[in-house]
Parts: C-alpha cells; structure tokens; sequence
C-alpha cells in the first residue's frame, strides 16, 4: 500500500491505475514498458531501450555527468509446471511468489489464445485431515473449471505459461493507493513522475539524467545489471518498496530483511 500526495494530479493517477493493472511479470515486461513510456514521452529528450526490454528515458543527454534514478518494472508470477490428467495445474515461482497467500487468489494464466481465468484451490478446513497442513509450493494448484489435461490444453494452456494475480488498482479511505504490483511499479511511477514535474516547473539540469525502468528484478536483477554497463552512471540513486512497521506482527526493533 502506498500513501498518495498531493502533488499527484489526475492524470497521473490514471497513468498510475493503467500501470499497476498491466500484468508485466518478470520476463514479460514489455507492455508495462510501453504504457511508462508513453506517459514520460512529452518530459524527457531521449529514450534508451535494450535487449532485455529496460527502459530508460533520457534528459540532457549530452551532459558530462550522468545520474541515474532507478525502479523495477516487473512482477512476481508463476510459471504452469505440470498439468494432472484431472485437469488440475501445478506451478513454480517466477520471482519471490509467496504460496501462503495463494489459496482462493483468482488468477490469469495468459496464453497465446488470450487469458484463461483460474482459481488457486486448497481444500476446506473439514475436509483436511491434518487442520495444521500449510500451503506449499508443491501443494497448491490451479483450477480453471475443466475436467481432463487434454481439456486444459484445448483453452491453450500448456508448461511454461506465466500467471499473474487478477488483484487490480484500488483507493483505499480515499488517500492509500493498493495494486497487484506495487513493487516496484510505484517506483516506476516516481521517476516518471520527476520527469514531469521537472518538464512542467522548467527545471534545466547540470547533468544527464537517466530515468531507469529496470527488468528482471525479481530474479537477481539483471535488468539493472546490464543497464549499469551501458550507461556506466556517476551516481545512482535506486527506488524501491519497504515494509510499513505499524502493520500487526512485524516487529519494530527487528530487521524484516
């Protein structure tokens, strides 16, 4: 959750809404990139995108020095792994994937054919043997209403699709902002929303300034990795998420990571 500012106009709420309603899983990230793009296009002088698909939009590129601001574009997923004779689908993370949250979670599996809904199933508490049993990896699956493998393959879902949670943009005591995937579009966000108020306030830079929407964060930052080497910045200054210590049950004199 992320608390909005005043400083955020309506039209970048909505760029805000888009952006976090894109599915852009890790690997994936290419028409997340385009909405970022699209919306800092009229603030920034250039535009950098590589072979990973990071994204970096450019002011004052002939400057001698280079700061970079940074964020990560994509979001944890789950990889299709194996699809049972009954019709039900296992999965393995793509990123950090937490499967204590994905019971009854609705989802969409995309696939060449457009996306097929599903549901994370997990049996109800009654009908549990063992009431302590957790949900795992190994242990969750989705369901998506059909009966038989060769049923789920018909709606063309096979090994290897990615799965993205259907959660979408929401305003919470109309002042905290919920998504699917703040982190790190929320950080996205920031940076382009620099590029604006820089462009709309006239502020001339001493230096390049190269706004950073990084891939493939969440499975060891190799977007970032490449993108360093290619603009080689003098300074860097990198955007992220964290965890807010008044929540129930963390605690506040310890280190959650």
């Amino acid at each position: 959750m992320a608390k909005s500012k005043s400083f955020i106009n309506k039209k970048s709420e909505n760029f805000l809404q888009k952006y976090l309603n894109n599915p852009s899983p890790t690997g994936f990230e290419s028409e997340g990139q385009k909405i970022w793009l699209d919306y800092i296009k009229p603030y920034i002088d250039d535009t950098i995108v590589d072979t990973y698909g990071t994204a970096v939009g450019v002011i004052n590129p002939d400057a001698k020095y280079k700061v970079v601001i940074e964020a990560h574009a994509d979001e944890i997923s789950w990889f299709v792994h194996y699809i049972t004779n009954e019709g039900f689908i296992y999965l393995r993370r793509n990123g950090g994937s937490d499967h204590q949250i994905a019971p009854s979670k609705r989802v969409n599996i995309h696939t060449k054919k457009g996306v097929v809904k599903a549901v994370f199933g997990w049996p109800a508490i009654h009908t549990r043997k063992n009431k302590e049993e957790t949900p795992k990896s190994n242990n969750i699956f989705l369901d998506c209403g059909c009966k038989t493998k060769a049923e789920v393959e018909k709606l063309g879902v096979h090994v290897g699709c990615v799965v993205t949670y259907e959660d979408e943009f929401m305003i919470l005591n109309k002042k905290n902002y919920l998504g699917r995937a703040l982190d790190n579009r929320m950080g996205g966000f920031i940076i382009a929303e620099v590029a604006r108020m820089l462009k709309e306030n006239n502020k001339k830079l001493p230096f390049g300034l190269y706004i950073t929407n990084a891939v493939q964060e969440e499975i060891g930052l190799r977007g970032a990795q490449m993108i360093a080497e290619r603009i080689q910045p003098n300074v860097a200054i990198v955007t992220d998420v964290c965890h807010d210590t008044q929540t129930p049950m963390i605690k506040k004199l310890r280190r959650v990571i």
